[in-house]
């Protein structure tokens, strides 16, 4: 009787405990739209259900997609679960390796500008799913984390789409804790992006200031656009990372005013993770119904 009882509590936990139904990831290849047409790297991941289905690109912070290793990055591969898992085709896309480098928070002059240059791979990467016969070509989400993050948002402005994009359009875009203190001073204070856009910040930020950012989404949101975002506190930088002690490292970048070096803090914090989650899946899923 006791083994029979084992066995069957077994089977429960094993059928009760959440499992990623996907395909496995594969390295896929396309064009940026920067000038030179630079050949980007992604990770692409497909649910196992039949499609088409809606899809996510996805942009990583400075420190890149992969370790030194060639493994992807933890917060990266956990988000990468939950998409699928919520039933989205994903594609990661690698706008660093390809150019020859893995990371860059602690350059100081950084090989790629994240306002700039980034937004042209992000549009590459939609472009290429657009042709894909298992995606929902008008239901595809931008999501992007830090630098990422910044780059989704400069990509989302209305006087900037034609020139990031060529005609392609993003149905929403959500960032995670960007550096909202030059594109809000690029835009005048007015930001205007062409689709919803969903902004999370951490109220303990110090290497990304959220209050410039959450000045920057509360003006859009008055002047009328889809805008809105959600703070926080006591949420350090990468707070939506699923292990990561509290900690503080050295981030490096020319273009600040002040110091070219700061210590800043980072590390998880699973009641705003959970958050998070909770608040970006249910987000997703009104904007692509719409």
């Amino acid at each position: 009787m006791r083994l029979s009882t084992l066995i069957a509590a077994l089977i429960l936990l094993f059928f009760a405990s959440p499992v990623v139904h996907a395909k496995e990831g594969r390295l896929v290849s396309f064009k940026s739209f920067d000038a030179e047409e630079t050949q980007i790297r992604g990770e692409l991941f497909r649910p196992n259900s039949s499609g088409p289905h809606a899809a996510i690109v996805m942009m990583h912070g400075c420190s890149g997609l992969y370790t030194k290793s060639g493994k992807m990055k933890t917060n990266s591969a956990a988000w990468v679960k939950r998409f699928v898992n919520w039933g989205y085709v994903v594609l990661a896309v690698d706008g660093f390796n390809p150019r020859g480098f893995r990371s860059m928070c602690k350059k100081s002059k950084r090989p790629l500008h994240s306002i700039d240059d980034r937004p042209f791979d992000a549009y590459g990467g939609l472009a290429w799913l657009k042709k894909q016969p298992f995606v929902k070509k008008d239901q595809i989400v931008l999501v992007g984390w830090s630098n990422g993050a910044m780059a989704a948002l400069s990509g989302v402005r209305e006087n900037k789409a034609e020139y990031f994009g060529e005609g392609h359009r993003f149905k929403a875009i959500a960032a995670f804790y960007p550096g909202c203190i030059t594109l809000r001073r690029r835009v005048n204070k007015r930001f205007k992006p062409y689709a919803p856009v969903l902004v999370f910040v951490g109220l303990a930020d110090n290497w990304t200031w959220p209050k410039p950012c959450m000045r920057m989404i509360k003006q859009a949101a008055k002047d009328g656009f889809p805008a809105q975002f959600v703070a926080y506190k006591g949420a350090y930088h990468a707070f939506d990372h699923p292990n990561l002690r509290i900690k503080t490292r050295i981030s490096r970048n020319a273009k600040w005013k002040k110091k070219k070096e700061r210590r800043v803090t980072i590390g998880s914090n699973p009641a705003a993770r959970e958050a998070a989650i909770t608040t970006l899946r249910d987000w997703i899923r009104k904007r692509i119904a719409e």
